[in-house]
């Protein structure tokens, strides 16, 4: 069969947008961004509000925190998971509600099919990933009358995985930037990047992609191509073949090559799931139902100590909360905690029993010998300045014999010890919680297949996915042991996890660039090789509020640069910190 490239059949008037669009070399910043923000408002007021609003009932159920008192509550959640249960496999859905013509005639989206056939590990696995999201996405996809392939778009850009970070740092399962997230209206803040979390990124590039096809009147392929290189960029390339006097479809376009094999990608799942007759693949049944569900807790809580009331493992409770960076919700209790709806009774049941849901009573404590007002505090898990405001003190001192108000959480106390044990294992965000949050999310991320163009079932088992790791692009004239430097890695690694046998590398390509090894070699070695400080860099402490982001900012180096010398990201910066910044770099 003779592989020919398919125009596109969807009558398109380029020189009408470069006319109503303008000149992208003569537009104004702040015109094009003024533009943006108008129509994508006219989204969200359309669509139900900002990326982090109230949760539309659609695709996500929601409860209130006190939902074991209300019979009505209960009986609703009933019947939701009644549904979820009975409900059909949601891909045959997909399968009928798919409206875009997939091209499968196209030598590119045929090359594309071939890969994902060959590989279809890397489909189950991208699959199962999707499989707690899919549903919720595809609701919110229906909800704006927009292409049922979009629901695939997350497979292209980080195989559903919502810990994903590019090496220019877009992050999420849609890959947001942090100035596109911001005007998306996506919050970010110390507690929270809601750019990891699915509920709020997929509001916002949804919104996105609706703009994107308005404001290039409908064709779906220029608005794919441009959420992944920019509108500007699809404009430009439009400008240049009307100037050269060529056809101004999609497939006709000096667009980057991560563009053109963007947009096939996408045609390529969607004509596989199509036609399984045709591709025979296996993708893991999944509901045409709410799997998931929002519960108002109300106050601050551990993320360990959640799942615990949930019943479920803390990697998973990390996996539906990806956006959250710490081992608990943020101080404000607005957070909404997203929960398998199946575990959404026993969660509520078990907190309304637990000291978070008791109100702040006051009991008497004698000092003793040996206490000050700080192990004090810390013993009740209150503040020194909540004590001494209800003791009138005017200092720290406190005496043996003195009798203390004290704030507390109500229930039975045997004893003081076995208080603060559970203060601290319900409430406080310990140390060792840290750890062990920091180990869950690491797990969370742990995904050997981010992008399907790297074959990474020949990867040695024994290779952990961190934080820190980046996809490169490999460019003219790059080797192994170029590449290999400019990362500060062996070339054996970089090797090894790409497996390359070849010094030849195919510009374009995309590496795995594993730049925080788990492999063979002794902790003492790999420590030895982090934060390895060169003339001219500079050892920078972490301020509240840091990002590494603003730290490169202000450095004018880039944050990946920050991350691969350190091996650490935003989850791992804690104030008072000491990292390098290696500002020889810029020489």
């Amino acid at each position: 069969m003779e592989l020919t490239t398919i125009k596109s059949s969807k009558t398109y008037n380029s020189t009408s947008i470069l006319n109503e669009k303008c000149d992208v070399e003569d537009l104004c910043v702040s015109k094009i961004f003024s533009l943006k923000c108008i129509l994508i408002l006219i989204c969200y007021i359309l669509t139900g509000g900002a990326a982090f609003a109230y949760p539309s009932p659609e695709g996500i159920q929601l409860y209130q925190k006190n939902v074991h008192l209300s019979p009505e509550h209960k009986q609703k959640l009933v019947e939701d998971i009644t549904r979820y249960r009975n409900a059909d496999n949601l891909w045959d859905v997909l399968r009928d509600e798919f409206s875009l013509p997939h091209y499968e005639e196209s030598y590119a989206v045929q090359a594309k099919i071939e890969w994902y056939m060959n590989n279809q590990d890397y489909l189950l696995r991208t699959a199962s990933r999707a499989a707690p999201y899919l549903f919720y996405i595809s609701q919110q996809v229906r909800k704006r009358h927009l292409p049922a392939e979009l629901v695939l778009l997350p497979i292209v850009e980080s195989g559903y995985n919502p810990f994903s970070v590019s090496n220019m740092g877009a992050s999420g399962i849609w890959q947001l930037m942090p100035d596109t997230a911001s005007g998306l209206g996506v919050k970010r803040d110390w507690w929270y990047d809601g750019r990891r979390d699915v509920i709020a990124s997929t509001r916002a590039a949804l919104n996105y992609l609706a703009y994107l096809q308005s404001f290039f009147e409908g064709n779906w392929l220029l608005a794919i191509a441009a959420y992944n290189t920019g509108e500007g960029n699809v404009l430009a390339a439009i400008k240049r073949n009307i100037r050269d006097g060529r056809d101004t479809d999609f497939w006709s376009l000096p667009v980057a090559q991560e563009t053109r094999d963007y947009v096939p990608s996408l045609l390529a799942l969607a004509a596989i799931i199509s036609r399984p007759d045709r591709y025979p693949v296996y993708l893991p049944p999944i509901r045409n139902a709410p799997y998931l569900a929002q519960v108002d807790v109300g106050t601050q809580i551990n993320l360990k100590y959640a799942a615990k009331l949930a019943g479920i493992s803390n990697e998973k409770l990390m996996q539906l909360n990806s956006g959250l960076k710490g081992p608990s919700t943020s101080t404000s209790g607005q957070y909404k905690l997203v929960l398998p709806i199946e575990n959404v009774e026993q969660f509520t049941e078990n907190l309304a029993r637990s000291p978070l849901n008791q109100q702040v009573n006051w009991i008497h404590y004698r000092v003793k010998s040996g206490d000050t007002l700080f192990s004090i505090a810390k013993k009740f898990s209150t503040s020194t300045t909540d004590i001494r405001k209800m003791n009138h003190l005017s200092k720290n001192n406190v005496h043996a014999g003195t009798n203390l108000l004290i704030p507390h959480t109500g229930g039975n106390l045997n004893s003081d010890d076995e208080y603060s044990d559970n203060v601290k294992e319900l409430i406080a965000a310990s140390e060792s919680d840290k750890k062990e949050v920091a180990a869950a999310a690491a797990k969370a991320r742990k995904s050997d297949d981010i992008l399907p163009v790297i074959k990474t079932k020949e990867i040695a088992g024994d290779y952990t996915l961190q934080p820190g790791d980046t996809i490169y692009m490999v460019r003219a004239l790059d080797t192994v042991e170029k590449i290999a430097n400019r990362f500060h890695i062996p070339s054996k690694s970089l090797r090894a996890a790409n497996q390359i046998s070849s010094n030849k590398l195919k510009p374009g390509k995309q590496l795995l660039i594993p730049t925080h090894l788990k492999m063979t070699a002794k902790k003492s070695d790999s420590e030895s090789k982090v934060k390895k400080v060169q003339p001219g860099d500079t050892i920078y402490m972490v301020r509240r509020g840091d990002t590494i982001e603003k730290i490169a900012r202000k450095f004018r180096t880039t944050a990946s640069a920050i991350r691969i010398t350190n091996l650490i990201d935003n989850g791992s910066l804690s104030e008072g910190d000491n990292i390098v910044i290696p500002t020889h770099l810029q020489g």
